[in-house]
């Protein structure tokens, strides 16, 4: 019994560590894309190299207006 707790165990260390990584990698997304904003990159040029929707940029950005057209010519010159 005790070496099925381990592995218990095992398998929920394993997914907190992914998850302190996941939260650190969505970290430095932030920080890239503030600092690109910041460069005067466009936001429709971000969320391609990101590849991330209006929606989803929208959401790590709030205060960030993204013209839905203009984001979807980019993604389209992307490809």
């Amino acid at each position: 019994m005790e070496e099925h707790l381990k592995d218990v165990w095992t398998a929920s260390a394993a997914v907190e560590g992914l998850q302190v990584e996941m939260d650190q990698a969505e970290t430095n997304l932030d920080v890239a894309i503030d600092v690109a904003l910041k460069a005067g990159i466009a936001p429709e040029e971000i969320l391609v190299s990101a590849n991330l929707s209006p929606s989803e940029l929208s959401e790590r950005v709030p205060t960030l207006v993204i013209d839905d057209q203009a984001a979807e010519e980019s993604e389209a010159s992307a490809l």
